[in-house]
């Protein structure tokens, strides 16, 4: 079964991000895509002061709603992450993985568990606090069955802590999604060496969607969306083309996918030829 990643610039315009999104949707299905993961904070990316005026409600915001109908027309699994705002502090959001069923419903959303708070010096650096506009989740979901296989959600940051999928594959993930915003300074060392590590420790697929390029003078990202197969291998990674700033935003179509076949019966052989989980030693370490 085929599975796909996108690669896209979003913007504070709620509505550009959600006509790039949906474009994205139909071409992939068009190629006979099962599941599209599309990146975190698809619906905007904004100065932090503009987050309670952006965020919307999961059942009723613009942005997913487009989503949820186009997944429908298009008879697609989507998986995104958006800014969800928090019934609980209109000044907050969660940051929440959200994943839509080929019928058009929210079938699974898991709420970012790491938030990004760090201060990095030299290039590229900077202060990011992320925990001032979000609310850490508080769970990590079940793997969900979908047409590709049972998938981990997971975002961004959350790649930094490998006893998250260690978890999920615990409780049968075939494929840990991981959609993200990686920055210029941590992107070039550490992103592929993440996500590949990820998938050789859990002998599963990574799904990596990915933002790319100036999305304001303050706030660049990495880009280099992409897929890592159970062995770790780069399975298929979108081209390093950031667009232009300001991006076109009369180019609904600026968005990039990229595909790779899921092939389940490899995960299991690889796992039953080193059998990795089976010799863990809990008792001694303590990891889930």
């Amino acid at each position: 079964m085929l599975a796909a990643v996108g690669q896209i610039c979003s913007t504070a315009n709620v509505t550009h991000n959600a006509n790039l999104c949906t474009s994205l949707i139909r071409r992939a299905a068009a190629q006979g895509v099962k599941l599209l993961y599309l990146p975190e904070a698809a619906d905007f990316i904004a100065d932090p002061e503009e987050v309670p005026r952006l965020s919307e409600p999961l059942e009723s915001g613009e942005f997913v709603t487009k989503l949820r109908e186009q997944a429908k027309k298009s008879g697609i699994w989507v998986g995104v992450t958006v800014h969800e705002k928090a019934k609980e502090d209109a000044n907050k959001c969660y940051n929440t993985n959200v994943l839509i069923g080929d019928n058009g419903d929210i079938v699974q959303t898991y709420r970012k568990l790491h938030l990004l708070d760090v201060a990095q010096s030299g290039a590229n650096g900077g202060i990011m606090q992320e925990s001032k506009t979000t609310i850490a989740g508080k769970e990590l979901p079940d793997p969900v069955s979908t047409p590709v296989g049972k998938v981990g959600m997971l975002t961004c940051y959350d790649l930094r802590f490998p006893e998250a999928a260690l978890s999920l594959r615990r409780r049968g993930a075939d494929i840990i999604a991981y959609p993200s915003a990686f920055t210029m300074k941590t992107g070039p060392p550490h992103w592929e060496a993440l996500l590949r590590a990820r998938a050789i420790e859990n002998q599963a697929y990574v799904l990596a969607p990915a933002q790319i390029g100036e999305h304001s003078p303050s706030r660049q990202t990495y880009g280099h969306a992409m897929i890592i197969d159970p062995w770790g291998q780069i399975c298929a990674q979108a081209a390093d083309r950031p667009p232009k700033f300001p991006p076109d935003e009369k180019d609904v179509d600026a968005g990039l996918f990229v595909t790779a076949d899921i092939d389940l019966d490899w995960v299991q052989e690889i796992r039953q030829e080193m059998p990795l989980w089976e010799q863990r030693r809990g008792e001694v370490y303590n990891i889930a």
